[in-house]
């Protein structure tokens, strides 16, 4: 268990608050779809409860925040945290929790973790979950398998 909590703290230090990079986890939602329509990119958003939900810290720990994934995402998927946790609120900024809520209503989450994946146009082209033992491989195996072709990586270039 310790280890799940460790990949929390490795979360919170990781998801950028403003601006997007493809590949790198961000908050700043605006910004990871400017940057997915700009560069013609899908886009992941993970609805999170980073700090209380037990599958969202064995989907972090697992797929999220390790070296495979992030090597598979560089330059290739514009990756989003939409979270809601339970103590720590700081870890949102203040400006976007009432976005976040809009986000989840407008996605019709009702559980955690929730996937949507959309095209670089913003279209939903499909939801993805927890599995009970989550593998980097499973999970960007269905990633691909409701994007499509998989842009090629190209270097990132950070979005305001």
């Amino acid at each position: 268990m310790l280890v799940v909590a460790s990949s929390w703290v490795a979360f919170a230090d990781v998801a950028a608050v403003s601006g997007a990079e493809a590949g790198k986890w961000t908050q700043d939602y605006d910004a990871a779809m400017a940057l997915a329509r700009e560069r013609s990119l899908p886009v992941l958003i993970k609805f999170t409860g980073s700090n209380w939900c037990g599958w969202c810290k064995i989907m972090e720990h697992d797929v999220f925040s390790t070296e495979e994934f992030a090597k598979w995402a560089e330059g290739r998927v514009v990756l989003v945290t939409i979270d809601f946790p339970s103590r720590h609120l700081s870890i949102v900024p203040k400006e976007w929790q009432s976005r976040n809520v809009a986000l989840r209503h407008k996605h019709d989450v009702n559980g955690y973790p929730t996937i949507i994946v959309l095209n670089s146009k913003g279209e939903v082209v499909g939801r993805l979950g927890a599995s009970r033992k989550p593998t980097v491989e499973s999970f960007t195996k269905s990633f691909e398998e409701l994007v499509g072709e998989m842009p090629k990586t190209v270097a990132a270039e950070p979005s305001p």
